[in-house]
């Protein structure tokens, strides 16, 4: 099985197609499972690399290093370990906060950006993220992953249903080792709005009408972000990629397409 030994964890990851590479990172709780649309659509052209974050789907879950800066580590000694002098980089909600993180340290990396419904350090998105801190450290990591699906699959209607399962499977397979984090809580904070700006690097910016605080942000780092392309759609919440996959593909599909030489 496809593991890269990043020292404190092993990373599980899979890789599929040739050319230029082309990295998705997956939202929290999931993993990389909720990219196999794109897996599917890019493949034919672009080496395609969707890794599972530490603690989440087949890597590792060390007992601490769940911070954004973490990943952001982990991200870069992926890459390292793969040989991938340059890339193409894609994340949702999380990984699109670990994605943000990356290009401010690491843009000379990067062929493009690309945030889908993402989040961003330092930016608040409501109470209930406060709620399950507390209620994992009152009633244990189990119960807050319960509550968590719970909010997040009550989103998803009948006629979703096959979503929802698809969502449901992956979120029951999370280890909640975030939660267990002895040092949660504790990490520097970081602000990424009062950095953004010097992000270059080609960057579009993905968000559901149906999202409220995040097409907020999406709308906020598009100001922020230089020549950046904001891109919403109606009737989508936050996993854009699967609710509304065959439009999402052709979209990110001219967005690259548009950065090659």
């Amino acid at each position: 099985m496809p593991y890269a030994d990043l020292g404190q964890f092993r990373m599980y990851y899979e890789g599929a197609g040739e050319g230029e590479a082309l990295v998705f990172l997956h939202g929290f709780t999931l993993d990389r499972r909720m990219w196999r649309p794109q897996v599917e659509y890019f493949r034919d052209s672009y080496h395609v690399i969707t890794p599972d974050a530490r603690g989440h789907g087949l890597s590792d879950a060390p007992l601490t290093g769940y911070s954004r800066a973490h990943r952001v580590q982990d991200l870069a000694a992926l890459v390292d370990n793969l040989n991938i002098e340059s890339f193409h980089l894609a994340g949702l909600s999380m990984g699109g906060s670990t994605a943000i993180g990356y290009a401010l340290e690491h843009q000379e990396r990067l062929k493009s950006l690309t945030l889908v419904s993402t989040g961003a350090a330092g930016y608040s998105v409501g109470k209930k993220i406060s709620y399950l801190h507390r209620l994992a450290k009152e009633k244990g990591a189990a119960v807050a992953l319960e509550e968590w699906k719970s909010w997040s699959l009550g989103w998803y209607r009948d006629d979703q249903k096959e979503l929802r399962e698809f969502l449901n499977t992956m979120m029951s397979e999370f280890s909640a080792a975030t939660w267990r984090d002895p040092k949660r809580g504790k990490y520097p904070r970081e602000d990424d709005l009062s950095r953004v700006r010097g992000i270059t690097v080609p960057t579009a910016i993905f968000a559901g009408a149906r999202d409220k605080v995040f097409v907020t942000l999406a709308e906020r780092l598009h100001d922020l972000i230089p020549n950046s392309r904001l891109i919403v759609y109606e009737n989508a919440g936050h996993m854009l990629n699967l609710e509304q996959s065959m439009r999402f593909n052709t979209d990110l599909e001219v967005l690259l397409e548009g950065t090659a030489g």
